[in-house]
Protein backbone atom coordinates (compact mmCIF):
# COMPACT_ATOMS: atom_id res chain seq x y z
CA UNK A 1 0.00 0.00 0.00
CA UNK A 2 1.15 3.69 -0.72
CA UNK A 3 2.48 5.41 2.49
CA UNK A 4 -0.15 8.12 3.26
CA UNK A 5 0.64 11.67 2.89
CA UNK A 6 1.37 14.12 5.55
CA UNK A 7 3.21 14.76 8.77
CA UNK A 8 4.34 12.59 11.79
CA UNK A 9 1.89 12.49 14.39
CA UNK A 10 4.48 12.45 17.18
CA UNK A 11 3.65 16.33 18.79
CA UNK A 12 2.39 16.16 22.15
CA UNK A 13 0.26 18.87 23.15
CA UNK A 14 2.94 20.58 25.28
CA UNK A 15 5.27 20.55 22.02
CA UNK A 16 3.09 21.69 19.69
CA UNK A 17 1.49 24.41 21.89
CA UNK A 18 5.18 25.39 22.47
CA UNK A 19 5.40 25.67 18.80
CA UNK A 20 2.46 27.98 18.54
CA UNK A 21 3.55 30.02 21.26
CA UNK A 22 7.04 30.29 19.94
CA UNK A 23 5.87 31.10 16.48
CA UNK A 24 3.49 34.02 17.93
CA UNK A 25 6.68 35.24 20.57
CA UNK A 26 9.24 35.95 18.00
CA UNK A 27 11.63 38.00 17.55
CA UNK A 28 9.65 40.86 16.36
CA UNK A 29 8.50 41.72 19.59
CA UNK A 30 12.05 42.72 20.76
CA UNK A 31 13.22 44.77 17.56
CA UNK A 32 9.95 46.48 16.33
CA UNK A 33 8.46 49.16 19.23
CA UNK A 34 11.32 51.63 18.24
CA UNK A 35 10.35 51.43 14.76
CA UNK A 36 6.69 51.96 15.50
CA UNK A 37 7.55 55.00 18.07
CA UNK A 38 9.27 56.66 14.83
CA UNK A 39 6.34 55.98 12.89
CA UNK A 40 3.45 57.06 15.35
CA UNK A 41 5.34 59.12 17.84
CA UNK A 42 3.62 58.37 21.31
CA UNK A 43 2.76 55.77 23.02
CA UNK A 44 -1.19 55.71 22.62
CA UNK A 45 -0.52 55.53 19.08
CA UNK A 46 1.50 52.60 19.33
CA UNK A 47 -1.37 50.57 21.65
CA UNK A 48 -4.26 51.45 19.19
CA UNK A 49 -1.65 49.82 16.01
CA UNK A 50 -1.12 47.01 18.72
CA UNK A 51 -4.70 46.54 18.79
CA UNK A 52 -5.66 46.84 15.04
CA UNK A 53 -2.61 44.59 14.19
CA UNK A 54 -3.98 41.64 16.73
CA UNK A 55 -7.78 42.26 14.70
CA UNK A 56 -5.72 41.69 11.89
CA UNK A 57 -3.89 38.51 13.16
CA UNK A 58 -6.69 37.25 14.93
CA UNK A 59 -8.67 37.46 11.32
CA UNK A 60 -5.81 35.49 9.66
CA UNK A 61 -5.88 32.61 12.66
CA UNK A 62 -9.87 32.08 12.33
CA UNK A 63 -9.34 31.88 8.21
CA UNK A 64 -6.59 28.97 8.68
CA UNK A 65 -8.41 27.32 11.00
CA UNK A 66 -11.26 27.02 8.57
CA UNK A 67 -9.18 26.08 5.98
CA UNK A 68 -7.24 23.42 8.23
CA UNK A 69 -9.88 22.02 9.39
CA UNK A 70 -11.73 21.52 5.19
CA UNK A 71 -8.46 20.50 4.16
CA UNK A 72 -6.17 18.48 6.51
CA UNK A 73 -3.03 17.83 4.52
CA UNK A 74 0.51 18.75 5.27
CA UNK A 75 1.71 21.59 3.33
CA UNK A 76 -0.29 24.67 4.69
CA UNK A 77 -0.47 27.60 2.15
CA UNK A 78 0.41 25.06 -1.14
CA UNK A 79 -2.31 23.00 -0.23
CA UNK A 80 -4.60 25.69 -0.14
CA UNK A 81 -3.57 27.53 -3.26
CA UNK A 82 -3.60 24.37 -5.13
CA UNK A 83 -6.89 23.29 -4.43
CA UNK A 84 -7.87 27.29 -5.74
CA UNK A 85 -5.96 28.42 -8.32
CA UNK A 86 -4.03 24.98 -9.40
CA UNK A 87 -0.62 22.98 -8.82
CA UNK A 88 1.43 25.82 -10.84
CA UNK A 89 0.41 28.48 -8.39
CA UNK A 90 1.03 26.16 -5.81
CA UNK A 91 4.38 24.96 -6.62
CA UNK A 92 5.50 28.93 -7.19
CA UNK A 93 4.40 29.22 -3.78
CA UNK A 94 6.20 26.31 -2.19
CA UNK A 95 9.17 27.04 -3.92
CA UNK A 96 8.77 31.02 -2.76
CA UNK A 97 8.93 30.37 0.81
CA UNK A 98 11.82 27.68 -0.02
CA UNK A 99 14.07 30.74 -1.39
CA UNK A 100 12.63 33.85 -0.42
CA UNK A 101 10.12 34.02 2.50
CA UNK A 102 11.17 31.77 4.78
CA UNK A 103 15.24 32.00 4.64
CA UNK A 104 14.72 35.36 4.66
CA UNK A 105 12.58 35.31 8.36
CA UNK A 106 14.82 32.89 9.78
CA UNK A 107 17.81 35.16 8.43
CA UNK A 108 15.99 37.63 9.86
CA UNK A 109 15.43 36.24 13.62
CA UNK A 110 18.92 34.99 13.91
CA UNK A 111 20.05 38.54 13.20
CA UNK A 112 18.00 39.72 15.98
CA UNK A 113 19.65 37.30 17.93
CA UNK A 114 22.91 38.81 17.12
CA UNK A 115 21.59 42.03 17.81
CA UNK A 116 20.59 42.04 21.05
CA UNK A 117 23.37 40.09 22.27
CA UNK A 118 25.81 42.54 20.75
CA UNK A 119 24.39 44.62 23.50
CA UNK A 120 26.11 42.50 26.06
CA UNK A 121 28.67 41.23 24.20
CA UNK A 122 30.13 44.06 22.03
CA UNK A 123 32.90 42.14 20.65
CA UNK A 124 30.01 40.52 18.10
CA UNK A 125 29.73 43.73 16.48
CA UNK A 126 33.37 43.87 15.38
CA UNK A 127 34.18 43.44 12.05
CA UNK A 128 36.26 39.97 10.66
CA UNK A 129 36.79 40.69 7.31
CA UNK A 130 35.83 43.44 4.25
CA UNK A 131 34.76 41.97 0.71
CA UNK A 132 35.70 45.08 -1.36
CA UNK A 133 32.81 44.64 -4.08
CA UNK A 134 29.94 47.60 -3.94
CA UNK A 135 27.92 44.67 -2.78
CA UNK A 136 27.27 46.35 0.94
CA UNK A 137 24.25 48.40 2.14
CA UNK A 138 24.74 51.93 0.16
CA UNK A 139 26.26 49.79 -2.93
CA UNK A 140 29.99 49.98 -0.36
CA UNK A 141 31.93 47.52 0.70
CA UNK A 142 30.41 44.35 2.78
CA UNK A 143 31.66 44.46 6.18
CA UNK A 144 31.14 40.26 7.47
CA UNK A 145 30.90 40.68 11.55
CA UNK A 146 31.63 38.24 14.44
CA UNK A 147 28.15 38.27 15.43
CA UNK A 148 27.15 36.85 11.38
CA UNK A 149 29.00 34.26 11.67
CA UNK A 150 27.18 33.45 15.95
CA UNK A 151 23.66 34.03 13.33
CA UNK A 152 24.91 31.89 10.93
CA UNK A 153 25.73 29.01 13.40
CA UNK A 154 22.73 29.63 15.45
CA UNK A 155 20.84 28.68 12.26
CA UNK A 156 22.66 25.76 11.35
CA UNK A 157 22.42 24.40 15.10
CA UNK A 158 18.70 24.44 15.38
CA UNK A 159 18.81 22.78 11.81
CA UNK A 160 20.54 20.41 13.35
CA UNK A 161 18.40 19.49 16.09
CA UNK A 162 15.44 19.16 13.34
CA UNK A 163 17.67 16.67 12.21
CA UNK A 164 17.26 14.36 15.01
CA UNK A 165 13.39 14.44 14.29
CA UNK A 166 9.88 15.92 14.95
CA UNK A 167 10.04 13.93 18.47
CA UNK A 168 12.99 15.74 19.72
CA UNK A 169 12.72 18.82 17.95
CA UNK A 170 9.40 19.56 20.23
CA UNK A 171 11.21 18.68 23.23
CA UNK A 172 13.69 21.52 22.51
CA UNK A 173 11.03 23.50 21.76
CA UNK A 174 9.00 23.14 24.64
CA UNK A 175 12.42 24.19 26.83
CA UNK A 176 13.30 27.14 24.45
CA UNK A 177 9.28 28.33 24.88
CA UNK A 178 9.59 28.06 28.41
CA UNK A 179 12.77 30.07 28.56
CA UNK A 180 11.10 32.78 26.60
CA UNK A 181 7.81 32.96 28.60
CA UNK A 182 9.40 32.98 32.05
CA UNK A 183 12.08 35.93 31.25
CA UNK A 184 8.74 37.72 29.96
CA UNK A 185 7.17 37.04 33.02
CA UNK A 186 10.51 38.23 34.75
CA UNK A 187 10.46 41.75 33.19
CA UNK A 188 7.27 41.95 33.71
CA UNK A 189 7.06 41.68 37.26
CA UNK A 190 10.17 43.49 37.87
CA UNK A 191 8.94 46.35 35.81
CA UNK A 192 5.49 46.47 38.13
CA UNK A 193 7.49 46.04 41.03
CA UNK A 194 10.59 48.06 40.48
CA UNK A 195 8.41 51.52 42.14
CA UNK A 196 10.44 53.87 39.23
CA UNK A 197 7.88 54.41 37.02
CA UNK A 198 6.25 57.80 36.12
CA UNK A 199 2.99 57.75 34.32
CA UNK A 200 4.55 60.77 32.53
CA UNK A 201 6.03 58.37 30.33
CA UNK A 202 2.86 57.40 28.38
CA UNK A 203 2.01 61.08 27.49
CA UNK A 204 5.73 61.52 26.07
CA UNK A 205 5.89 61.96 22.57
CA UNK A 206 8.71 62.23 19.59
CA UNK A 207 8.79 63.50 16.34
CA UNK A 208 7.29 60.89 13.79
CA UNK A 209 5.81 60.55 10.04
CA UNK A 210 2.53 60.46 11.77
CA UNK A 211 -0.85 60.43 10.24
CA UNK A 212 -2.04 57.36 7.88
CA UNK A 213 1.49 56.86 6.25
CA UNK A 214 2.74 56.47 9.91
CA UNK A 215 -0.04 54.65 10.98
CA UNK A 216 0.44 51.59 8.38
CA UNK A 217 4.04 51.83 8.40
CA UNK A 218 3.87 50.69 12.13
CA UNK A 219 1.23 48.29 11.26
CA UNK A 220 3.54 46.49 9.21
CA UNK A 221 6.23 46.04 11.64
CA UNK A 222 3.21 45.13 14.18
CA UNK A 223 1.92 42.10 11.63
CA UNK A 224 5.58 41.24 11.65
CA UNK A 225 5.91 40.68 15.13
Amino acid sequence: MPEARGLKRVLGPWSAASIVVGTIIGSGIFLVPKAMVQQVGSVDMVFLVWIVGGLLSLFGALSYAELGAALPEAGGEYVYLREAYGPMWGFLYGWTQTWVAKSGSIATMATGFFYYLANFRPELDGVLYVIRLPIGPGGGPLEIRYGQLLAVGVILGLALVNYFGVRFGGGVQVLVTAAKVGLLVAIIAIGLGSGHATAANLASTTPAVGGFTGFFAALVAALWA
